[in-house]
Protein backbone atom coordinates (compact mmCIF):
# COMPACT_ATOMS: atom_id res chain seq x y z
CA UNK A 1 0.00 0.00 0.00
CA UNK A 2 2.80 2.36 0.88
CA UNK A 3 4.58 1.51 -2.36
CA UNK A 4 1.44 2.39 -4.32
CA UNK A 5 1.17 5.72 -2.54
CA UNK A 6 4.85 6.38 -3.19
CA UNK A 7 4.31 5.79 -6.91
CA UNK A 8 1.36 8.17 -6.99
CA UNK A 9 3.29 10.77 -5.05
CA UNK A 10 6.25 10.38 -7.40
CA UNK A 11 4.06 10.88 -10.45
CA UNK A 12 2.43 13.92 -8.88
CA UNK A 13 5.82 15.38 -8.03
CA UNK A 14 7.04 14.74 -11.57
CA UNK A 15 3.95 16.38 -13.08
CA UNK A 16 4.34 19.39 -10.82
CA UNK A 17 7.99 19.73 -11.86
CA UNK A 18 7.08 19.61 -15.57
CA UNK A 19 4.36 22.20 -15.03
CA UNK A 20 6.78 24.49 -13.20
CA UNK A 21 9.37 24.04 -15.96
CA UNK A 22 6.78 24.91 -18.62
CA UNK A 23 5.75 27.98 -16.67
CA UNK A 24 9.37 29.07 -16.28
CA UNK A 25 10.01 28.57 -19.99
CA UNK A 26 6.94 30.65 -20.83
CA UNK A 27 8.12 33.49 -18.60
CA UNK A 28 11.58 33.40 -20.16
CA UNK A 29 10.10 33.50 -23.67
CA UNK A 30 7.82 36.39 -22.78
CA UNK A 31 10.76 38.30 -21.37
CA UNK A 32 13.28 37.57 -24.12
CA UNK A 33 11.20 36.83 -27.25
CA UNK A 34 7.94 38.70 -26.81
CA UNK A 35 7.28 39.32 -30.51
CA UNK A 36 5.88 36.35 -32.42
CA UNK A 37 6.21 36.36 -36.22
CA UNK A 38 5.95 34.33 -39.41
CA UNK A 39 8.52 34.69 -42.16
CA UNK A 40 7.06 33.62 -45.51
CA UNK A 41 10.05 32.29 -47.42
CA UNK A 42 9.51 32.65 -51.17
CA UNK A 43 11.99 30.52 -53.16
CA UNK A 44 15.16 32.22 -54.42
CA UNK A 45 14.54 35.58 -52.74
CA UNK A 46 17.40 35.38 -50.25
CA UNK A 47 15.14 33.72 -47.72
CA UNK A 48 17.60 31.04 -46.61
CA UNK A 49 19.89 33.68 -45.14
CA UNK A 50 16.97 35.62 -43.66
CA UNK A 51 15.31 32.57 -42.13
CA UNK A 52 18.53 31.31 -40.60
CA UNK A 53 19.28 34.69 -39.06
CA UNK A 54 15.78 34.79 -37.57
CA UNK A 55 16.01 31.27 -36.15
CA UNK A 56 19.40 31.96 -34.58
CA UNK A 57 17.90 35.00 -32.89
CA UNK A 58 14.92 32.91 -31.67
CA UNK A 59 16.73 29.69 -30.74
CA UNK A 60 14.46 29.01 -27.76
CA UNK A 61 11.28 28.94 -29.87
CA UNK A 62 11.63 28.55 -33.61
CA UNK A 63 10.58 26.22 -36.41
CA UNK A 64 10.94 25.87 -40.14
CA UNK A 65 8.91 24.17 -42.85
CA UNK A 66 11.22 23.04 -45.61
CA UNK A 67 10.04 22.17 -49.13
CA UNK A 68 12.01 18.93 -49.46
CA UNK A 69 10.96 17.36 -46.14
CA UNK A 70 7.32 18.39 -46.47
CA UNK A 71 7.16 17.02 -50.02
CA UNK A 72 8.69 13.69 -48.96
CA UNK A 73 6.26 13.46 -46.03
CA UNK A 74 3.31 14.20 -48.31
CA UNK A 75 4.53 11.67 -50.86
CA UNK A 76 4.95 8.96 -48.21
CA UNK A 77 1.53 9.62 -46.69
CA UNK A 78 -0.39 9.74 -49.99
CA UNK A 79 1.63 7.18 -51.93
CA UNK A 80 1.36 9.42 -54.97
CA UNK A 81 3.90 9.73 -57.76
CA UNK A 82 2.38 12.50 -59.93
CA UNK A 83 5.18 14.90 -59.04
CA UNK A 84 4.11 18.03 -60.92
CA UNK A 85 0.63 18.09 -59.38
CA UNK A 86 2.04 17.17 -55.98
CA UNK A 87 4.21 20.31 -56.09
CA UNK A 88 0.92 22.22 -55.96
CA UNK A 89 -1.04 19.99 -53.61
CA UNK A 90 1.71 19.81 -50.97
CA UNK A 91 1.06 23.49 -50.23
CA UNK A 92 -2.03 22.40 -48.27
CA UNK A 93 0.14 20.29 -45.97
CA UNK A 94 2.51 23.21 -45.44
CA UNK A 95 -0.38 25.47 -44.47
CA UNK A 96 -1.52 22.87 -41.96
CA UNK A 97 2.02 22.70 -40.55
CA UNK A 98 2.06 26.49 -40.23
CA UNK A 99 -1.21 26.45 -38.31
CA UNK A 100 0.17 23.73 -36.03
CA UNK A 101 3.15 25.88 -35.10
CA UNK A 102 0.97 28.93 -34.51
CA UNK A 103 -1.37 27.01 -32.23
CA UNK A 104 1.74 25.67 -30.46
CA UNK A 105 2.81 29.27 -29.82
CA UNK A 106 6.10 28.90 -31.69
CA UNK A 107 7.53 32.41 -31.59
CA UNK A 108 9.44 32.33 -34.92
CA UNK A 109 8.11 30.34 -37.86
CA UNK A 110 10.28 30.53 -40.99
CA UNK A 111 8.53 28.60 -43.72
CA UNK A 112 8.20 27.90 -47.43
CA UNK A 113 4.48 28.42 -47.07
CA UNK A 114 1.86 30.46 -48.89
CA UNK A 115 -0.02 33.26 -47.16
CA UNK A 116 -2.89 31.73 -45.21
CA UNK A 117 -6.14 33.61 -44.71
CA UNK A 118 -6.90 31.23 -41.83
CA UNK A 119 -3.57 31.95 -40.12
CA UNK A 120 -3.88 35.69 -40.63
CA UNK A 121 -7.46 35.96 -39.39
CA UNK A 122 -6.67 33.83 -36.34
CA UNK A 123 -3.26 35.16 -35.36
CA UNK A 124 -2.68 38.65 -36.78
CA UNK A 125 -3.33 40.14 -33.35
CA UNK A 126 -0.37 38.28 -31.85
CA UNK A 127 1.91 37.54 -34.82
CA UNK A 128 3.69 39.83 -37.28
CA UNK A 129 3.98 38.72 -40.91
CA UNK A 130 7.22 39.18 -42.84
CA UNK A 131 8.50 38.36 -46.32
CA UNK A 132 11.15 39.45 -48.79
CA UNK A 133 10.85 39.81 -52.56
CA UNK A 134 13.29 39.77 -55.46
CA UNK A 135 13.09 41.28 -58.95
CA UNK A 136 10.99 38.62 -60.73
CA UNK A 137 13.12 37.90 -63.82
CA UNK A 138 16.21 37.44 -61.64
CA UNK A 139 14.21 35.26 -59.27
CA UNK A 140 12.92 33.13 -62.18
CA UNK A 141 16.39 32.54 -63.62
CA UNK A 142 17.83 31.75 -60.19
CA UNK A 143 15.01 29.29 -59.53
CA UNK A 144 15.62 27.56 -62.86
CA UNK A 145 19.39 27.35 -62.30
CA UNK A 146 18.94 25.98 -58.78
CA UNK A 147 16.45 23.29 -59.77
CA UNK A 148 17.77 22.31 -63.20
CA UNK A 149 18.90 18.68 -63.26
CA UNK A 150 19.43 18.79 -59.49
CA UNK A 151 19.91 15.11 -58.69
CA UNK A 152 17.49 13.76 -56.12
CA UNK A 153 15.66 17.04 -55.56
CA UNK A 154 11.88 16.78 -55.30
CA UNK A 155 11.36 19.80 -57.58
CA UNK A 156 14.15 19.23 -60.09
CA UNK A 157 13.75 20.58 -63.61
CA UNK A 158 14.90 18.11 -66.21
CA UNK A 159 14.20 20.07 -69.41
CA UNK A 160 16.71 22.38 -71.04
CA UNK A 161 15.93 26.09 -70.73
CA UNK A 162 14.11 26.62 -74.03
CA UNK A 163 12.00 23.50 -73.58
CA UNK A 164 11.18 24.46 -70.00
CA UNK A 165 9.89 27.89 -71.06
CA UNK A 166 7.06 26.15 -72.91
CA UNK A 167 5.88 24.13 -69.90
CA UNK A 168 3.06 24.63 -67.41
CA UNK A 169 5.67 24.58 -64.64
CA UNK A 170 7.30 27.67 -66.19
CA UNK A 171 3.95 29.48 -66.05
CA UNK A 172 3.72 28.68 -62.35
CA UNK A 173 7.29 29.73 -61.75
CA UNK A 174 6.64 33.07 -63.43
CA UNK A 175 3.70 33.58 -61.10
CA UNK A 176 5.35 32.48 -57.86
CA UNK A 177 4.23 35.62 -56.04
CA UNK A 178 0.66 34.89 -57.12
CA UNK A 179 0.98 31.34 -55.78
CA UNK A 180 2.43 32.51 -52.47
CA UNK A 181 0.21 35.52 -51.77
CA UNK A 182 -3.09 35.11 -53.67
CA UNK A 183 -4.49 31.99 -52.07
CA UNK A 184 -3.11 29.57 -54.65
CA UNK A 185 -5.54 30.08 -57.55
CA UNK A 186 -5.71 27.35 -60.24
CA UNK A 187 -3.17 27.61 -63.03
CA UNK A 188 -5.86 28.80 -65.41
CA UNK A 189 -6.38 31.89 -63.20
CA UNK A 190 -2.81 32.52 -62.13
CA UNK A 191 -2.24 35.50 -64.44
CA UNK A 192 -5.65 37.10 -64.07
CA UNK A 193 -6.03 40.66 -62.75
CA UNK A 194 -8.17 39.28 -59.90
CA UNK A 195 -5.41 36.94 -58.68
CA UNK A 196 -2.76 39.64 -59.01
CA UNK A 197 -4.92 42.14 -57.13
CA UNK A 198 -5.52 39.64 -54.32
CA UNK A 199 -1.79 39.00 -53.96
CA UNK A 200 -1.13 42.75 -53.72
CA UNK A 201 -3.95 43.12 -51.20
CA UNK A 202 -2.52 40.35 -49.04
CA UNK A 203 1.00 41.76 -49.22
CA UNK A 204 -0.39 45.02 -47.87
CA UNK A 205 -1.39 43.10 -44.74
CA UNK A 206 2.26 42.24 -44.04
CA UNK A 207 4.14 44.13 -41.35
CA UNK A 208 7.44 43.97 -43.27
CA UNK A 209 7.94 43.40 -47.01
CA UNK A 210 11.64 43.53 -47.82
CA UNK A 211 13.54 43.73 -51.10
CA UNK A 212 16.60 41.61 -51.75
CA UNK A 213 18.40 44.57 -53.31
CA UNK A 214 18.03 46.66 -50.13
CA UNK A 215 18.84 44.43 -47.17
CA UNK A 216 19.91 47.36 -45.00
CA UNK A 217 16.40 48.81 -45.21
CA UNK A 218 14.92 45.37 -44.50
CA UNK A 219 17.03 45.05 -41.34
CA UNK A 220 15.94 48.54 -40.21
CA UNK A 221 12.29 47.63 -40.74
CA UNK A 222 12.72 44.44 -38.73
CA UNK A 223 14.08 46.50 -35.84
CA UNK A 224 11.26 49.02 -36.17
CA UNK A 225 8.37 46.54 -36.55
CA UNK A 226 9.58 43.47 -34.65
CA UNK A 227 11.79 45.16 -32.08
CA UNK A 228 15.07 43.29 -32.51
CA UNK A 229 18.25 43.58 -34.52
CA UNK A 230 19.27 40.91 -36.97
CA UNK A 231 22.36 40.54 -39.14
CA UNK A 232 21.64 38.70 -42.37
CA UNK A 233 24.47 36.86 -44.09
CA UNK A 234 24.59 34.99 -47.39
CA UNK A 235 23.97 31.37 -46.44
CA UNK A 236 23.35 30.00 -49.94
CA UNK A 237 26.09 31.90 -51.76
CA UNK A 238 28.76 29.22 -51.36
CA UNK A 239 26.46 26.35 -52.38
CA UNK A 240 24.64 28.08 -55.23
CA UNK A 241 25.36 26.93 -58.78
CA UNK A 242 28.27 28.82 -60.32
CA UNK A 243 27.04 28.39 -63.88
CA UNK A 244 23.68 28.44 -65.57
CA UNK A 245 21.38 30.73 -67.46
CA UNK A 246 22.22 34.40 -66.91
CA UNK A 247 20.18 37.39 -68.01
CA UNK A 248 23.17 38.76 -69.94
CA UNK A 249 23.32 35.55 -72.01
CA UNK A 250 19.66 35.48 -73.02
CA UNK A 251 18.64 36.23 -76.55
CA UNK A 252 16.11 38.99 -77.10
CA UNK A 253 13.43 36.35 -77.74
CA UNK A 254 14.31 34.37 -74.61
CA UNK A 255 14.29 37.46 -72.41
CA UNK A 256 10.93 38.53 -73.81
CA UNK A 257 9.49 35.10 -73.10
CA UNK A 258 10.74 35.12 -69.52
CA UNK A 259 9.34 38.62 -69.01
CA UNK A 260 5.99 37.47 -70.39
CA UNK A 261 5.97 34.49 -68.04
CA UNK A 262 6.89 36.74 -65.13
CA UNK A 263 4.31 39.42 -65.96
CA UNK A 264 2.06 38.50 -62.98
CA UNK A 265 4.98 38.66 -60.55
CA UNK A 266 6.33 41.86 -62.10
CA UNK A 267 2.95 43.54 -61.53
CA UNK A 268 2.95 42.39 -57.90
CA UNK A 269 6.57 43.37 -57.31
CA UNK A 270 6.03 46.86 -58.66
CA UNK A 271 2.86 47.40 -56.58
CA UNK A 272 3.98 45.74 -53.35
CA UNK A 273 4.54 48.00 -50.31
Amino acid sequence: MNRTNDRFEGKATGTAFVDRAKGLRGRILNATLPQRFVFHHVPKCGGTSVGRAFRKRYLLSQATISPEASFRAYQAFTGRRDREQMLVDVLDLREQMLLYHLYSDTRCVSAHVAFSDIAYSGFSDSYKFVTILREPVSRFLSHFNWSHARDGAHARIEEDFDTFLETERAKRMGATYVEYFAGRPPLSDIATPKAIAKAICNLNKFDVVGRLDDMARFERNILDKLGFRVRIGHENRASAPRSGIQRSNLTTAQLQMVQDLCAPDIAIYEAAP
